[in-house]
C-alpha cells in the first residue's frame, strides 16, 4: 500500500490506458471526414454509430464493473485489449452502415473493460495517502493518448486510407497487453487490510456504501447526474469539435492542432487536479472541474477567433483533465473503495447515456441554425448545471468517532 508495488501498478494502468484510450476513444474526430467522403454516410449516420456506442457502454458499464470487483482488473483488461483488437480490425473492412453500427457496439464493451474503470479500481486499492496523485498519474494516459493517437492518425492520412489506419492501430491493443500482464494486480488482501488497520486511525471497509446503498444517497445522483451532462458535452467535442473548428476557423490543420492541445491539456489537467486531491476539499476541486469548462466553451462562442480557440482548449483540457484524475477520487471520499468499480459502472452508465445523445442533440441543433455559436451556447449552459450537481457530493460513509476525517 503506498508502496513501490503500487506504483508499478500506476505505470502499467498508464501505459495501457495510453493505448486503449488513444485509440478506442479519440480516433473518429479526426477520421470521420475521410470515412464519410468514402463511404457515402452523412455525420448524422455516424453520429448514431457513436450513439450505439455510448448507449452499449452505458448500458453494460454496471455488469463490467461488477466483474471487475469479482474478477480483478488485469483479467477484464486482457479480455477489453482483446476483443478491442478484434473490433478494431473489423472496422477497417466494414462496408455497410449496420455494419459499422455493430463493430462500434462491440467495441465499447471492450473499451469499458480496458480503460478508466479498471485503472481506477486498482490504483484505488493500492493508495490511501497518495490516491490523488497515484490516480492522476494513471489517467494521465487519457490525455497522453488523446493527443497522441488523434496527431499521428491525422498525419498518416497523407498516406493511409482510414481502413489502413485502423487495419494497423488493432496491433496496438496487443502491445497494451505486455504491461497489462506485467504490472496490473490488485494488492494482496491481508496487506491491504493490515496497512487500513492503521491508517488515519482505523480504515474499516465495513463501512463502505455498496451498490444498492449508494443509490439511496444524494451525493450518488449529484456526481452521477453531473457527469452526465458532462459526458454528454464531452461527446459533442469529440465528435464534432474538429468539424465546426474547421468551419468557423476554415482550416482543418489549425482545428485539428486546437483539438490535440485540448487532449494534451487533459494530459496535464490529470497531474495538476491529481496532487490537490491528495490536499484539498474535493467537492471543491470537482466543482472547479465542471465549471471551467463552461467558461471555456464562451470562448468558442465568438467563431472566429483562433487565439479563443486555443484559449478553450487549454482551459477547458486542463478542467477535463483534472475531472479524470478527481472523479474516481470523489467516488471513494463519498461511498469508500470497497465497491468502487461496481459503484463507478453504474455512474458511468449515466456518463454514456449522455455520451450516447450529446452528438445528435448538438447535430439537430447546428442542422436547425446553421450556426456552431448555439450549439456552443447549449454546451456552455449544461456544463453550468453539471457544475451546480456535483457540488452535492459529500461523504456517506458512517465513519466511527475515532476514525472520521473529514475532506
Amino acid at each position: 500500500m503506498d508502496s513501490r508495488e503500487g506504483w508499478w501498478a500506476v505505470l502499467g494502468g498508464l501505459l495501457t490506458l495510453t493505448i486503449t484510450a488513444g485509440t478506442g476513444l479519440f480516433l473518429i474526430p479526426v477520421l470521420i471526414d475521410p470515412i464519410t467522403e468514402e463511404t457515402g454516410w452523412s455525420f448524422s449516420d455516424v453520429s448514431i454509430g457513436t450513439m450505439f456506442w455510448g448507449l452499449t457502454a452505458a448500458f453494460l458499464s454496471p455488469v463490467l464493473g461488477a466483474m471487475i470487483d469479482r474478477f480483478g482488473a488485469r483479467r477484464m483488461m486482457i479480455f477489453g485489449c482483446a476483443l478491442n483488437f478484434l473490433t478494431t480490425f473489423l472496422l477497417g473492412r466494414v462496408t455497410e452502415l449496420w455494419q459499422f453500427y455493430v463493430v462500434l457496439a462491440l467495441a465499447a464493451i471492450g473499451t469499458m473493460s480496458n480503460t478508466f474503470i479498471p485503472v481506477a479500481a486498482v490504483v484505488a486499492r493500492w493508495f490511501i495517502t497518495h490516491r490523488g496523485i497515484a490516480t492522476g498519474i494513471a489517467m494521465l494516459g487519457l490525455g497522453i493518448g488523446g493527443g497522441t493517437f488523434p496527431m499521428a492518425a491525422g498525419q498518416l492520412l497523407d498516406t493511409y486510407t482510414w481502413r489502413e489506419i485502423y487495419t494497423y492501430l488493432a496491433f496496438g491493443y496487443l502491445i497494451a497487453l505486455v504491461p497489462t500482464f506485467m504490472w496490473v494486480r490488485n494488492p494482496d488482501p491481508e496487506i491491504e487490510k493490515a496497512y487500513a488497520d492503521v491508517h488515519e486511525g482505523g480504515y474499516d471497509p465495513q463501512f463502505d456504501l455498496n451498490f444498492s446503498s449508494a443509490l439511496k444517497t444524494r451525493s450518488f445522483w449529484g456526481i452521477s447526474l453531473g457527469d452526465m451532462l458532462t459526458g454528454m458535452i464531452f461527446n459533442v467535442f469529440t465528435i464534432f469539435l474538429v468539424v465546426y473548428l474547421t468551419r468557423d476557423l476554415d482550416s482543418r490543420s489549425t482545428a485539428t492542432g486546437v483539438y490535440s492541445l485540448f487532449l494534451i491539456c487533459q494530459a496535464a489537467g490529470t497531474m495538476v487536479f491529481g496532487p490537490l486531491a491528495d490536499r484539498y476539499s474535493i467537492r471543491g476541486l470537482l466543482v472547479c472541474c465542471y465549471f471551467f469548462p463552461a467558461v471555456g466553451t464562451c470562448f468558442l462562442i465568438p467563431g472566429n477567433s483562433t487565439a479563443l480557440a486555443y484559449a478553450f482548449a487549454i482551459t477547458a483540457g486542463l478542467a477535463a483533465g483534472g475531472r479524470s484524475a478527481v472523479f474516481p477520487v470523489g467516488l471513494i471520499y463519498a461511498f469508500g473503495e470497497t465497491h468502487m468499480a461496481s459503484i463507478f459502472g453504474l455512474s458511468t452508465t449515466l456518463f454514456m447515456l449522455g455520451n450516447a445523445f450529446g452528438a445528435p442533440i448538438a447535430s439537430a441543433i447546428y442542422a436547425a441554425t446553421d450556426s456552431t455559436r448555439y450549439v456552443y451556447l447549449f454546451c456552455a449552459a449544461v456544463l453550468v448545471v453539471s457544475a451546480m450537481l456535483v457540488s452535492l457530493t459529500r461523504p456517506e460513509r458512517t465513519i466511527p468517532a475515532t476514525g472520521s476525517h473529514d475532506d
